[in-house]
């Protein structure tokens, strides 16, 4: 098999994937297990107080820099390796996978205490995000399975997926939101594209999270949908 074959198997499977996952999910919605959100100016506010997005996670695949006041030559890029575990000068191996910049942070203060003189401030940035993806599907000219790139709103994402094709319905933009408390259930998240880009209304963009599924409707299934 060659790498584009490869290439179209996978992609293949993952939308047959997601396919039962979008299935599931208005199966839920239809028992009212899962709640369907217009983000409009107002919802996208509810919508952001009631389930504030959550700090990045880092896993294998992905970078961050270590800065250190006044240590210049502590400052390097960590890559994190398939098995969580990395190597950061002169710690040694952290594991480093499965936690935020934030607890990453207060790690490497606590271990670097006994190399330095005094208690080191020390800052994490988040560079390369490989471990995390979303899904973006539908009228889209390049759908597949994209990096999630830390904070990103369903415009970027559409975005980087080739811009929406002319058959798009862009009002009706349809984000897939796995409840982390229970897998089994998720929320169908409605974003009106059309207003974001042509009208301005920059409050009924949302950020996404790791693992939402991004689907751009076609004009004619939007319009039925609509008409129901």
């Amino acid at each position: 098999m060659n790498g584009r074959t490869e290439r179209n198997a996978l992609l293949a499977l993952a939308v047959c994937v997601i396919a039962v996952v979008l299935v599931s999910s208005y199966a839920w919605a239809a028992e009212g297990d899962s709640a369907e959100v217009r983000s409009s100016a107002e919802g996208s506010k509810v919508d952001r107080d009631a389930e504030e997005i959550p700090e990045y996670v880092l896993g294998p695949g992905d970078t961050f820099r270590v800065r250190v006041w006044g240590y210049d030559n502590l400052e390097q890029e960590v890559f994190i390796p398939p098995r969580g575990v990395a190597t950061i000068y002169p710690i040694g191996q952290v594991k480093t996978a499965g936690l935020t910049a934030s607890q990453l942070d207060e790690l490497i203060t606590n271990k670097l205490v006994k190399y330095l003189t005094q208690k080191p401030e020390v800052t994490v940035v988040p560079m390369t995000y490989n471990h995390s993806q979303i899904y973006v599907l539908g009228e889209v000219n390049s759908p597949g399975l994209y990096p999630f790139q830390g904070k990103m709103t369903v415009l970027e994402a559409v975005t980087r997926a080739g811009n929406p094709t002319a058959r798009s319905a862009i009002q009706q933009v349809r984000i897939t939101r796995q409840d982390p408390s229970n897998p089994a259930k998720s929320k169908i998240i409605i974003v009106d594209l059309d207003s974001v880009i042509h009208k301005g209304e920059a409050s009924k963009d949302i950020q996404l999270r790791p693992g939402d599924i991004v689907y751009v409707p076609d004009a004619f299934s939007a319009a039925q949908r609509t008409n129901k």
